[in-house]
């Protein structure tokens, strides 16, 4: 008997929430029918729009000439991290006797390689 009680609940709870697809919005005065407060259409929200560049290889290269142009012995890629319009690479590099690691920042729209961090 306890289980057909837990069955028959569970399909009234599925029956109810199956039921609230239809409840209008009623935020800021709105009803079924009627038009948002701000006066525009219905809301439409798109991803942002990721901008696909060249392979990292590329931009590691890039990045590793930019690296020698301001004056270092580019040693090598320490890793790259993708940011969505640009890519992050970070360089060990050496410059009078110190090894340090500079990031380089390799825009997409402009191909442009620039030492962020000296």
């Amino acid at each position: 008997m306890t289980r057909a009680i837990w069955i028959t609940a569970a399909l009234a709870a599925a029956t109810a929430l199956a039921g609230c697809g239809t409840i209008p919005d009623m935020r800021y005065g709105q009803g079924v029918g009627s038009r948002p407060a701000y006066g525009g259409g219905p809301v439409v929200t798109t991803e942002p729009a990721v901008v696909t560049g060249p392979s990292a290889s590329q931009v590691e290269g890039a990045c590793m000439s930019a690296g020698r142009e301001a004056g270092f012995d580019v040693q090598g890629v320490v890793g790259t991290r993708e940011q969505g319009t640009s890519r992050d690479v970070m360089l060990r590099v050496q410059r009078g006797g110190q090894t340090v690691e500079v990031r380089c920042s390799y825009a997409y729209d402009s191909g442009q390689a620039r030492i962020m961090t000296l």
